[in-house]
């Protein structure tokens, strides 16, 4: 009995050592996502009447990603400042450039909005729609473009973005 508590100890002290290493590595997954998004924005042209100062990007205060975009806020962006806003002030999404999602977030296209989405919808919000969606795939991070929401919401997303996506519907 004494060789299962000593082994079952040593698994635990192995544990307790792995966690550490496990959080840098989501902290880092964290801010790609962010600097992800922030290019998405470098590559959208937005319908002359949107084109006003600041980028306006709206996100869930609750959301991981809302530090690490956070992070970016004063940066420019196509002469624009970046701006993060809490979207759950701002109902459908007025007043916002971007609209960043997460995978269980319901998501109703508006005109001049770049609606990005962290993963797939799953469920109930599978059909919701998201111009650009953020997958974790075999450990890498791809994206995915819907050119026909960026249609729909009156953007433009640069050719070179669209070369870059895994999926280009």
């Amino acid at each position: 009995m004494r060789r299962g508590a000593a082994g079952l100890a040593l698994m635990a002290a192995g544990l307790l050592l792995a966690i550490p290493c496990l959080a840098p590595a989501q902290v880092r997954d964290v801010d790609m996502k962010a600097a992800y998004i922030y290019n998405f924005a470098q590559f959208t042209t937005w319908p002359e009447g949107r084109a006003r100062a600041p980028l306006c990007v709206c996100a869930d205060r609750a959301s991981v990603l809302w530090p690490a975009l956070q992070a970016y806020n004063g940066k420019p962006v196509s002469g624009r400042a970046w701006q993060v806003l809490d979207a759950a002030a701002r109902p459908g999404a007025a007043g916002c450039d971007m609209l960043v999602l997460g995978r269980a977030a319901e998501a109703f296209p508006a005109p001049g909005v770049l609606t990005v989405r962290d993963g797939a919808a799953a469920g109930a919000h599978a059909g919701t729609a998201a111009t650009i969606t953020l997958i974790d795939d075999d450990e890498q991070l791809r994206f995915d473009v819907d050119t026909r929401e960026a249609t729909r919401s009156g953007l433009r997303v640069s050719s070179k973005l669209l070369r870059l996506a895994r999926n280009v519907l």
